[in-house]
């Protein structure tokens, strides 16, 4: 009995050929990579040494960028996208809503199915997009590992505390 079940176990159907596996992997991602910059290389680099393989229960996907970066990584299916060094996002303006989620400030930018989030007050820009799909929210984790690796270099009002006009993450660059 005990041949069987490690049989069983180890995939085959008994009829000498595999069983075909229908939960494989899913496939590898395209993905386009973050605009080139000298600037982001230093800060994206401790990103990503901080990010965990496993986000949660998302596991690793395989990613390929047109162009080539090391900037990018993905997690999970349906996917959520991590793009470290990106340019500022188009939609931050004084009355966009950001919130402090894991330590650092996002800024949420709803699209048709997935949110892109965008850390704003940090060395780069760190994207990470999350499909609408997608049950498990990877925001606390990111923002930790993001935090641990970068410090704030710019301040968000909070509380009745309003910073000088050059301290806003929404003055930078």
């Amino acid at each position: 009995m005990a041949v069987i079940i490690a049989f069983a176990l180890a995939g085959n159907s008994g009829s000498g050929k595999p069983a075909a596996n229908s939960s494989g992997p899913p496939p590898p991602l395209t993905v386009s990579a973050p605009p080139a910059n000298t600037a982001a290389e230093g800060p994206c680099a401790q990103v990503l040494s901080a990010l965990p393989v496993q986000l949660g229960q998302l596991a690793p996907r395989v990613v390929h960028t047109q162009p080539d970066s090391p900037n990018v990584v993905a997690w999970g299916d349906p996917a959520v996208v991590l793009r470290c060094g990106v340019a500022r996002p188009a939609g931050f303006v004084p009355t966009s809503d950001v919130y402090n989620v894991g330590g650092v400030y996002w800024l949420a930018q709803k699209q048709k199915t997935a949110t892109v989030w965008t850390v704003i007050d940090r060395a780069v820009y760190v994207e990470v997009t999350v499909p609408e799909k997608q049950d498990y929210q990877p925001l606390p984790l990111l923002g930790q590992a993001i935090g641990g690796k970068l410090k704030p270099i710019c301040a968000v009002p909070e509380d009745n505390n309003i910073p000088r006009d050059d301290q806003l993450c929404v003055n930078r660059k």
